[in-house]
């Protein structure tokens, strides 16, 4: 279940089942011979429904060309929603990976997103109170992606991506994972996916790239650039 709260401060995660994406091909086994098909998963841009089949938006990472794909179905998303974020599962009609067309979809989820938040608050002081065990992020156009495993609760959290304001001139502005809990918990951990959208920084002038800062528990790494010029981009996929 997604659960959203006000004003981009408190957030309950949505758990999401961890895909690969997988690649079409054949296999040969003892008794089995022929086309195994092997879905795709993706995080995608919901566009809305039009006769009856929902349309996505899928920049695979960076700047890569955006794929329109639309599935045989609809998707049931509050209008207000629209555009929104979501993880799908799916399989392209034509059988080749990552072009435009439609797809069979097979799963779809929406995941957590929010603009970037560009007014610091006093509760984001302690943003590496409550550390991230980070999988992987990754940019996609204006969004920025992360897959990564917080402990489980049902109470709220502070959960957003806040920029430094007083970086907001430079080159290179500082960007906070802000994670807190409203209270210890001794419980097991989850992985969920989330998606910031990042053009409340990104665009603006003289804006060559940003930092991001992470109370990473997962190895020795806290910092990740991600600049727009993607050869100087240091991301952990």
């Amino acid at each position: 279940m997604m659960i959203y709260t006000p004003a981009m401060t408190r957030h309950i995660l949505a758990t999401v089942i961890a895909c690969c994406a997988l690649i079409l091909g054949s296999c040969r086994e003892e008794g089995f011979d022929g086309t195994v098909e092997m879905p795709l998963t993706d995080i995608v841009t919901f566009n809305g429904n039009s006769g009856g089949k929902a349309s996505f938006t899928l920049i695979k990472v960076d700047d890569t060309p955006a794929l329109e794909l639309t599935a045989d179905r609809a998707v049931n998303v509050e209008q207000e929603r629209i555009p929104a974020r979501m993880l799908i599962t799916y399989l392209p009609a034509s059988g080749e990976a990552y072009t435009s067309g439609p797809v069979r979809l097979l799963s779809a989820s929406l995941i957590n997103s929010a603009p970037v938040v560009t007014q610091w608050r006093e509760e984001y002081d302690g943003w590496d109170r409550d550390g991230v065990y980070l999988y992987s992020m990754w940019r996609s156009g204006g969004y920025l992606n992360v897959h990564l495993r917080l402990t489980y609760t049902t109470d709220p959290r502070i959960f957003c991506l806040a920029a430094d304001p007083a970086t907001l001139g430079s080159a290179w502005p500082e960007l906070y994972l802000v994670h807190q809990l409203d209270k210890p918990v001794d419980a097991h951990d989850r992985a969920y996916y989330a998606s910031f959208d990042l053009s409340p920084v990104w665009q603006m002038p003289g804006v060559e790239g940003v930092r991001i800062h992470v109370a990473n528990t997962n190895l020795d790494k806290h910092i990740f650039t991600f600049a727009k010029d993607t050869s100087v981009a240091d991301s952990s996929n």
